[in-house]
């Protein structure tokens, strides 16, 4: 996001949890900063070192899949541990002008553009859209399950958005939860919700895309 206008916000400021990985989207796939990170946290958990190859892979992944999508901020956790499925879990912020007219881009018309989905059993996909009220303001939360098939393999994902109507008709702002790990999807929107509950506006962009770093 970006404004010049006095008195509106031109960024925003998003907490989460102290073990996820914070960065830059286009210098993560452009500089060394990815393998940085990672030996430092490395440097504090040791045990973590025989897992960097991996560790490091997805978090490229998962940053490239960000800029391809033209995220704005990226945060992801990938907690690898052996014998199990560990926790993967990434967080993408995107910016849109949104609808021309301005009165496409408050929440109810929002809402009003997004299909929910009855899950037909407990394995296919779902979709629910409910208006909340955020400490920042009244925002659309879509939660679910999308299904994706990249490579003609099928992938199931806990998916939770939140789209926010930016002050002074700045358009809309979409912070994207998801992970692969279905099976605690409660847990996840638990997660997912708290993440997405410390959103705030800020009028200047912070040298760091996040002013704290701390568990929402």
């Amino acid at each position: 996001m970006s404004a010049t206008t006095t008195g509106v916000p031109s960024w925003f400021t998003l907490r989460v949890p102290q073990s996820w990985f914070e960065f830059d989207v286009w210098r993560a796939t452009r500089t060394g900063d990815l393998a940085r990170l990672v030996d430092a946290r490395i440097a504090d958990v040791p045990q973590l070192r025989p897992q960097r190859p991996a560790l490091l892979t997805l978090l490229r992944e998962i940053a490239e899949r960000a800029e391809r999508q033209g995220a704005v901020y990226c945060a992801a956790t990938a907690e690898l541990v052996d014998g199990s499925d560990g926790l993967v879990a990434s967080v993408m912020v995107f910016h849109t002008d949104g609808a021309p007219n301005a009165a496409d881009n408050t929440v109810e018309a929002i809402a009003g553009q997004v299909t929910a989905v009855a899950s037909t059993d407990r394995r296919s996909p779902w979709r629910t859209v409910t208006i909340v009220e955020m400490p920042v303001g009244r925002a659309v939360r879509v939660r679910g399950v999308e299904r994706a098939e990249p490579d003609g393999v099928s992938i199931d994902s806990v998916v939770m958005q939140t789209l926010i109507p930016v002050p002074g008709d700045r358009g809309v702002l979409n912070v994207v939860l998801s992970s692969p790990h279905v099976d605690i999807a409660d847990e996840l929107f638990d997660l997912f919700d708290a993440v997405s509950d410390t959103l705030a506006w800020s009028r200047d962009r912070p040298d760091q895309l996040s002013v704290t770093n701390s568990s929402p």
